[in-house]
């Protein structure tokens, strides 16, 4: 049997900075070819004649994803972050996980965090550690809250098999942007195989222009930010529930997920928005996932006594959330 080929693709929207090493990083971590899908022109640094370019003035992570998966040549498809590094063995991992399963369609893997400059965080960080898997997993749709816990939630570690994707690209870009959960939860309704692991071939860059809204923000600044990110993300756990409640059933533990997260995104967003916040935090208290997040949960419960504390207190818990030591 030949040996899986795969490909890289890279997406880019506005960022330069980290840009070349991301495309260097590709190269070197064994793949037959690397895709860059970016709104931006010019060439990169140290790669010249090694990547294909795509244009692809969406914004939508989701949609460039799809333009690249599109492009991509390989029997196995990995998609990686401009601000983001592989690791050069990536190449040999994503191909051995795959050999050892045909049905497999999606693997997602641990990372190792990242400074600005490329330096190992090492100190402790809220926002990560609850993400790292102990030990391999193979999920099934019945599984699928349980194994969520333990999933990396990262859009650079993850790859799928082409052939399967190709098949999905309808959802994914009716998604928009949640690319990370569109890949997994799209994995469990397919009724075939995935794999979550712990091995950490990414290096995830933690700086002021990805680490969310509010190491730097004012409290307005903070507020439209995460009013913007919750309704995007909103619509896309939207879609996903959807198809979730069409291929599993009203009732499936993915199905119940994914309505509870929309039901969240959309509270945080009227809330933001100063729009029915009282009533969008009783909609979560009744429909949202309830204790299993309790900072959804105690932010509606502050907000029907007062929306304003409510969204003061979220800044500042963000401000801590993304605050490393």
């Amino acid at each position: 049997m030949a040996p899986l080929t795969f490909s890289a693709v890279v997406t880019a929207h506005d960022r330069r900075t980290y840009l070349a090493e991301a495309v260097r990083s590709a190269i070197e971590a064994g793949t037959d070819e690397v895709i860059v899908v970016r709104n931006f022109s010019g060439p990169i640094e140290g790669c010249e004649g090694r990547y294909r370019d795509v244009p692809c003035a969406a914004a939508e992570t989701n949609e460039k994803e799809a333009r690249g998966l599109e492009t991509a040549s390989g029997d196995l498809v990995g998609f990686l972050d401009d601000d983001d590094v592989w690791d050069p063995g990536k190449g040999a991992q994503v191909r051995e996980v795959f050999a050892s399963g045909s049905d497999r369609i999606y693997y997602c893997h641990s990372y190792t965090p990242i400074d600005e400059h490329g330096a190992v965080v090492t100190e402790r960080h809220p926002e990560l550690e609850a993400r790292r898997p102990d030990g391999p997993v193979d999920g099934t749709t019945d599984d699928f809250v349980r194994l969520i816990g333990r999933w990396p939630g990262n859009n650079s570690s993850t790859v799928v098999r082409r052939a399967w994707a190709l098949g999905t690209l309808e959802l994914v870009r009716a998604a928009g942007w949640a690319a990370d959960l569109t890949w997994l939860a799209t994995a469990a309704l397919s009724g075939r195989t995935y794999h979550i692991g712990p091995e950490r071939l990414t290096r995830l860059r933690l700086h002021l222009a990805h680490m969310s809204h509010s190491a730097s923000a004012s409290p307005a600044e903070f507020r439209a930010q995460h009013q913007l990110s919750s309704e995007r993300f909103a619509r896309s756990a939207d879609a996903l529930a959807r198809a979730a409640v069409a291929r599993s059933g009203a009732g499936s533990a993915i199905a119940r997920y994914l309505e509870e997260r929309a039901v969240g995104l959309h509270f945080f967003a009227d809330l933001e928005a100063g729009r029915r916040a009282r009533r969008a935090a009783l909609a979560s208290l009744a429909h949202g996932p309830g204790w299993s997040d309790r900072g959804l949960t105690g932010a509606a419960l502050v907000a029907l006594g007062s929306p304003a504390l409510a969204r003061s207190l979220l800044y500042r818990a963000s401000r801590r959330r993304w605050s490393r030591g």
